[in-house]
């Protein structure tokens, strides 16, 4: 048994959507470095619609002696961001590890390394794998980065563990989370990432109802963080006020010149870049009141619970 375990009382939220076929290991790993590391902890499993044996092989894990864990059912499925802030907001303890899927490729020894790195003053720090990143994910974090108005970048990551403090000043912020990598890099405090090697990188098959609330919640996501509609929108008035100016450099030429154009062409396609450029502009307008607005009213915490168990009391 390890000595000098740590005094910090710290808590693990775990996403589960059915996560049957690896869930054992993946606990047997988090529940081994907790107890070998800290005097004090607790494990949350929020159970987001489980349809296969999850909550079974976690009863069944638990059955072993296991300190007591706190299963939160949701009512229904409701995507991993709405079901890890429920997991988060009946966590109480110092330092939050947040572990978004049940995926066994890293090692015991890196959950103890980022929790050492939030230590020496930093207040979110994630393990981010560098290996079987899906296309899809490398696009969204390409044009998030790309149009973010902070300057923290954000990558697809395994867990991350936060700080009390990173809890509170997020909570602060708004009422409703949409995104928690983008709030934490947004709230203003250190944040880091570790890097790891996932050489037997482990995928999970997602079904459409997932892949739908995945591209929701991509959506919500750049509107509410990024500029990136207002720089696209931005861009497209640029050029249509360059096809403005060429219909008018076109309309002065045949002034001055003996060619003569379609009679009253030049008037329709002048009028027409015109009105299409200031509707560009009116589009870029409210893109930007529609952004502001957005980040000073966000909506509610959205989530429904049909019941919280203590399970191996």
């Amino acid at each position: 048994m390890r000595q000098n375990k740590e005094k910090n009382f710290v808590s693990c939220v775990v996403y589960l959507h059915n996560e049957g076929s690896h869930v054992r290991d993946f606990l047997q790993v988090v529940c081994g470095v907790m107890g070998d590391n800290f005097e004090k902890y607790e494990i949350i499993c929020v159970n987001d619609g489980c349809v296969d044996d999850t909550v079974e092989q976690v009863r069944d894990f638990l059955s072993g002696g296991i300190p007591p864990v706190s299963l939160i059912n949701l009512s229904f499925y409701q995507g991993v961001e709405s079901a890890m802030n429920a997991g988060r907001d009946l966590a109480v303890g110092d330092f939050i590890f947040e572990f978004d899927e049940c995926l066994p490729d890293f090692s015991a020894d890196l959950i103890m390394e980022v929790y050492r790195r939030v230590l020496e003053g930093y207040d979110v720090v994630a393990a981010a794998p560098r290996k079987g990143i899906s296309l899809t994910s490398r696009l969204f974090y390409l044009v998030y980065n790309w149009g973010s108005r902070s300057q923290g970048r954000i990558r697809q990551e395994r867990f991350r563990v936060i700080s009390r403090r990173a809890v509170n000043r997020v909570n602060q912020m708004n009422t409703y989370i949409p995104y928690r990598k983008a709030m934490y890099m947004n709230c203003g405090l250190k944040a880091d990432t570790i890097s790891y090697d996932n050489g037997q990188s482990v995928k999970r098959r997602r079904n459409r109802e997932e892949w739908g609330n995945r591209r929701v919640l991509a959506a919500d996501t750049i509107i509410i963080f990024t500029n990136v509609l207002a720089r696209l929108s931005m861009a497209v008035s640029v050029v249509l006020l360059g096809a403005l100016l060429v219909m008018f450099g076109y309309l002065v030429y045949s002034v001055f010149s003996r060619e003569r154009p379609v009679e009253g062409w030049l008037s329709i396609m002048s009028l027409m870049s015109f009105g299409f450029f200031m509707m560009s502009v009116m589009l870029t307008l409210i893109l930007k009141y529609l952004s502001v607005l957005l980040n000073m009213s966000f909506r509610r915490q959205r989530y429904m619970i049909e019941g919280v168990e203590k399970l191996n009391q």
